[in-house]
């Protein structure tokens, strides 16, 4: 198996408040989980826990899991402040310590892509080989749309992985595909929707596809 590419957040310094709120294009997905009767989810890269809190308040079943020990921890107080109970593992993604089959579904926001090209194929595996048939995942993946994948500053992994040279994410791998790339990336994946969002900031344009799908085989 390759060294995984993987690395953990530094969740006691670099906190944006964002990232303790749900982002908006979760509150839908995890309403059709309950609605449609789906109980345990794993939530792969959870950081800090906002999209486990928000999964655990609506009634599913949650075992988050990150790299990160921090963040973990912050989620256990959170968890425990709020009455939730949340399970917290410890790990690198591209081997996650869960049986065939375990979760009704997966949800990976902003959290999968920062792998190497065979980094990124072995956790998109992963999920697949941990997720039930007939369960769904939401996925989050680079657009090559994004300014940061033309950037001058950064080092070229692949010619869909690069390291970013300045700023708070330096030194982290970032995959980027397009629409096509993805959808060959998930075979063996219905798709129930597919969009894509670019975000415009002062200094760049942030571009990425959120993906719901059925693990069909």
């Amino acid at each position: 198996m390759a060294e995984s590419k993987a690395w953990g957040w530094d969740w006691d310094n670099k906190i944006a408040p964002w990232w303790e709120e749900p982002a908006g294009e979760m509150y839908p997905v995890v309403t059709r989980w309950k609605e449609n009767g789906y109980k345990k989810l794993l939530d792969l890269g959870c950081g800090i826990g906002r999209h486990a809190v928000l999964s655990a308040q609506v009634g599913l079943d949650v075992t988050a899991f990150d790299l990160s020990e921090e963040g973990l921890k912050k989620l256990n107080q959170v968890a425990k402040e709020k009455e939730l109970k949340i399970k917290t593992v410890v790990g690198d993604m591209v081997k996650l310590p869960f049986p065939d089959a375990s979760f009704d579904s997966v949800l990976a926001f902003h959290a999968i892509y920062h792998q190497d090209d065979e980094g990124l194929k072995m956790v998109v595996g992963e999920i697949k080989r941990v997720l039930r048939v007939g369960g769904e995942a939401y996925l989050t993946f680079n657009s090559k749309n994004s300014t940061s994948f033309k950037s001058n500053d950064v080092e070229r992994l692949s010619p869909n992985t690069i390291v970013k040279t300045k700023g708070h994410e330096a030194g982290i791998p970032h995959f980027y595909a397009s629409k096509v790339e993805v959808e060959e990336m998930l075979k063996g994946f219905e798709m129930i929707e597919f969009t894509y969002k670019e975000e415009y900031y002062p200094d760049y344009v942030g571009a990425h596809y959120f993906v719901l799908a059925k693990k069909k085989v």
